[in-house]
């Protein structure tokens, strides 16, 4: 009865840190024209604050979903900003003419396909998921 209970606790734990591997770190991505460009700390940081506009040539388009785990996680460590905080950042820059605001969509997912199907645009995505898009950063 005891060698039962511990093995379907083993078993539960081992779904449990099955399921979390499923999700890999948060990364930025972006359209497949940015393949091979790779950004450190400063450079999301600039990117994702509107500091920098271009990459590989090409005008940088923020695509962002209204909410996301991958996407609140992403911003909270690079950023210690939360989505909502990012979104007042680019309605002020926007507001005073300092930038173009990110495109939003409703879903993660949504914005990953945006993202795939813009030159020049980017995206938070979990990187397991970001398969066609070029992963810019990771963790």
């Amino acid at each position: 009865m005891l060698a039962k209970l511990l093995r379907s606790l083993l078993f539960g734990a081992s779904l449990c840190s099955a399921g979390s591997a499923l999700h890999a770190a948060p990364a930025l991505a972006g359209h497949a024209g940015l393949m091979g460009q790779t950004l450190d700390a400063d450079a999301v940081k600039a990117v994702l604050l509107g500091k920098k506009v271009t990459l590989g040539g090409a005008r940088v388009v923020i695509v962002m979903a209204r909410t996301g785990d991958a996407q609140n996680a992403f911003l909270q460590s690079r950023l210690g900003m939360t989505t909502s905080q990012f979104q007042n950042h680019w309605r002020r820059l926007f507001m005073t003419g300092g930038g173009t605001a990110p495109r939003i969509v409703e879903t993660e997912a949504e914005a990953r396909k945006l993202a795939a199907e813009t030159p020049g645009a980017i995206v938070i995505a979990d990187s397991a998921s970001a398969t066609g898009l070029a992963v810019l950063t990771a963790k």
